[in-house]
């Protein structure tokens, strides 16, 4: 499985609202550090290489930089946040692809 079926299975529901008003509004699964942490330990490497991309597309030298512009960089500062604000970074990410399917 990897993060988009997790999301899928765990998060449509929710797809909308994640994309409208972001991850951090108490989710099943994605409020507490315990359940973000496993989630990003569970998908590390698909995580890191979707970052990589979306830094290399957005024009910032790496991923450090692109993720110190989000507004919940201050997560960033200790190692259950870093992984909670990723986890939610894809989320929200999935969460737009699937309301633009919609849309569509």
């Amino acid at each position: 499985m990897n993060f988009n079926e997790w999301f899928d299975e765990n998060l449509s529901d929710y797809a909308s609202d994640i994309a409208n008003h972001g991850a951090d509004a108490g989710y099943p699964h994605i409020t507490y550090y315990s359940d973000t942490t496993v989630i990003y330990d569970r998908f590390e490497n698909q995580i890191f290489e979707a970052l990589s991309q979306d830094a290399d597309d957005m024009g910032y030298d790496n991923i450090d930089a692109m993720t110190s512009q989000f507004a919940r960089a201050d997560m960033l500062d200790f190692p259950e946040g870093r992984k909670c604000l990723l986890v939610w970074y894809m989320c929200e990410k999935r969460a737009r692809e699937l309301d633009d399917q919609e849309a569509a």
